[in-house]
């Protein structure tokens, strides 16, 4: 199956670089802000664009890192976090992952969240390419793509450069 390169690490910051002012553009009336990673591609997505954030707002970031209990069954599919879910409660967040497809993932994570009552709850991805089986969508896009459904998009970490591949 042949690797078909769609941004390289550059491009990736470009496009994050463009999120986080499409975010910061939609909080400015906020003082805080909480940055949810979802595992580990979607937490090294939500680092950058913290870093990013915190250069051009004043908006007080807190980084939080949400790994999916993948291997759990409904309905006890979970989310473990790095703060409780009391703090939490009535301030903004933004949920980040590297691609969005089914929106299983982005639905588990979110639906979580809802029970800690924050005051909104955004969705950032890197990639959007379609194919949803649930009515979930990105506020903030890197990269629309349309793919089939035997196709898939890769996100490479490898030390400090990011790349995304269509396989």
């Amino acid at each position: 199956m042949d690797k078909i390169k769609i941004l390289d690490n550059a491009s990736i910051q470009q496009r994050l670089k463009r999120i986080a002012y499409e975010v910061y553009e939609s909080h400015y009336l906020e003082k805080e802000l909480l940055v949810i990673g979802i595992d580990e591609r979607g937490g090294k997505l939500a680092n950058v664009l913290a870093e990013q954030l915190s250069e051009i707002s004043p908006l007080d970031l807190t980084q939080v890192d949400a790994h999916l209990d993948r291997d759990s069954e409904a309905p006890s599919i979970g989310i473990e976090l790095n703060i409780g879910l009391e703090e939490i409660k009535d301030r903004p967040i933004l949920v980040v992952d590297d691609v969005l497809y089914t929106g299983t993932t982005m639905m588990n994570v979110v639906s979580i969240l809802l029970y800690a009552f924050p005051k909104s709850i955004r969705t950032a991805v890197l990639v959007d390419r379609g194919h949803r089986m649930l009515p979930v969508s990105a506020d903030f896009v890197g990269l629309q793509l349309a793919t089939t459904y035997h196709q898939h998009v890769a996100f490479e970490l490898q030390g400090e450069d990011m790349s995304a591949y269509l396989l």
